[in-house]
């Protein structure tokens, strides 16, 4: 049985050798302090839109939620230098979710955690940060980012979250959408008739491309950067380098 998620397709599609230290070798990823942050703000807006009535909500209520949160992490990155930052830098982050969008709306579900068989022997799996209920009874897959909108958009996660969604709760899926925390502004498409077969389809291309995968070349930008296995890479001095000259 080949597992396949939305990040695994990703990291296959962006870097080889990161590729062969997260899913062949199974090395341990060193998460950076913003990770950590990050996965506290999405548990923040999680917790916020599942526990918290919709009376209660406020930017308030999102602050004391994190500095809980917050608060409650071990002592150790606590200590790590510059951590003051993230924290900063999160806080601003819900101030905008709370300017930006609706906080009294009520997702149908929130960070659902799916795995479907899409094909003998491949089962697709994720975790979703939202889904809403349209008015028309269809459903929209929502993912949270924690950066600004970049130029470019890449569709694949939120449309392989929308094919999972729709294979698991057998509803339609109408749209998808990244909700960027950083200017609090949202990029939205329809998944219409055919994406879903569209996209799995690519999806199980790359499968069969993973599964006889035998060269593991580095690729080099600055997706490097922020990459949980740069501590274990074999190009990370070219890698400094490159870095220092392109600014990224």
């Amino acid at each position: 049985m080949t597992r396949v998620s939305a990040l695994k397709v990703r990291v296959f599609g962006t870097c080889r050798l990161r590729f062969r230290y997260q899913y062949v070798d199974k090395l341990r990823a060193r998460l950076r302090p913003a990770d950590t942050a990050g996965s506290l703000v999405h548990r923040v807006l999680c917790d916020f839109f599942t526990k918290v009535p919709p009376a209660e909500r406020s930017e308030e209520t999102l602050v004391r939620l994190f500095e809980e949160g917050w608060a409650a992490l071990s002592a150790g990155y606590h200590r790590i230098p510059g951590v003051e930052v993230h924290r900063e830098a999160s806080l601003r982050q819900l101030a905008n979710f709370a300017r930006c969008f609706d906080l009294s709306a009520k997702p149908l579900m929130a960070e659902p955690y799916f795995q479907e068989e899409v094909a003998p022997s491949v089962t697709l799996f994720g975790r979703l940060d939202r889904i809403d209920e349209e008015a028309d009874g269809t459903l929209h897959v929502i993912d949270y980012k924690g950066g600004g909108r970049p130029e470019e958009i890449d569709s694949q996660q939120l449309l392989i979250y929308a094919l999972l969604a729709e294979r698991t709760l057998k509803r339609e899926v109408s749209n998808v959408s990244f909700w960027y925390l950083d200017d609090g502004t949202k990029w939205t498409t329809d998944f219409g008739a055919g994406d879903g077969q569209r996209t799995l389809d690519a999806v199980l291309a790359t499968v069969r491309e993973m599964e006889g995968v035998t060269a593991f070349p580095p690729s080099i930008g600055g997706h490097c950067a922020g990459c949980p296995y740069l501590h274990a890479c074999e190009v990370r001095d070219e890698i400094a380098a490159r870095r220092r000259r392109e600014g990224w």
